[in-house]
């Protein structure tokens, strides 16, 4: 499915195609005048003609070469507009930013703000995109992402934004944010429902076995509380591969599987290993 572009870059985006068509009109006047000049100093009737003629064509595939580059073209324009209007069109994202937030529109807010970040990316402005989230109903078909909001230090907005992501999206929950929650455990571990959501990530890692493999001790510490589904997930991954290297998850994972799920149905019959999907 193709994405929809931005309500506020939509402008600039036309902006960008009226220039590649410039450019495509430039280039093909550009030949038109290459091809009067060789027919204005043709010595003989033959000439012209055939200058006419390669004239023509050197123009009809200009032209269509062109056209199928169209797309490419209005995205080198858009990229030297950025470049050369950066201060400027972030300035305007600004001034409707403002416009959004006095009218409590926090999910225009968002759109906002994330379109600043293209332009310009700190810290800063990851921790506002954090807070506008925080401050609005997350739901699984929004358009939500992570990874580009991850901070080198600890924030809570952001740990408590990774909670709810573990429950509406945990597909978002990769590599870098596994790490920056490890890092951070101890702080996380400290916030009021911190516990929760370190275990909503280790959650959201036996979606796989190499996150299960990378993050073995991670989750080992919080497997006793996961959610069934999660843990039978777990038990299948670490039992259906006993060569791999668990180190405290494997003994961690008989435990709890022996004191609370011995005797459930679930567990009776594990699935081959071809069927383990990431979920």
């Amino acid at each position: 499915m193709c994405r929809k572009p931005k309500p506020g870059l939509r402008p600039v985006e036309e902006l960008a195609s009226r220039a590649a068509k410039r450019s495509l009109i430039n280039d093909l006047l550009l030949s038109l005048l290459l091809t009067l000049i060789a027919i204005l100093f043709s010595p003989t009737f033959q000439h012209m003609a055939i200058s006419a003629l390669c004239g023509i064509v050197l123009i009809a595939v200009l032209y269509a070469a062109q056209r199928k580059a169209h797309t490419s073209r209005t995205s080198i324009e858009l990229g030297k507009m950025f470049v050369r209007d950066r201060e400027r069109i972030a300035q305007g994202l600004v001034r409707n930013l403002e416009i959004a937030a006095a009218q409590d529109n926090e999910a225009r807010s968002y759109e906002l703000m994330r379109e600043i970040a293209v332009l310009i990316r700190s810290d800063h402005i990851r921790k506002l995109q954090i807070f506008l989230l925080q401050s609005i109903m997350l739901r699984k078909d929004m358009e939500l992402e992570l990874e580009p909001l991850l901070l080198e230090s600890f924030d809570p907005e952001l740990a408590a934004y990774i909670g709810e992501l573990t429950k509406i999206k945990r597909e978002l929950i990769k590599d870098r944010t596994f790490k920056y929650v490890i890092k951070h455990e101890q702080q996380i571990r400290a916030m009021k429902d911190g516990e929760d959501i370190l275990v909503g990530v280790a959650g959201a890692a036996v979606r796989m076995k190499r996150y299960v493999l990378a993050y073995a001790s991670f989750i080992a510490r919080y497997a006793r509380k996961l959610p069934k589904d999660r843990f039978l997930r777990l038990y299948r991954i670490v039992m259906e591969n006993p060569d791999s290297n668990w180190g405290a998850l494997q003994a961690e994972t008989s435990r709890i599987y022996e004191e609370k799920y011995q005797w459930d149905a679930d567990f009776q019959q594990l699935k081959p290993r071809s069927t383990i999907h990431d979920v």
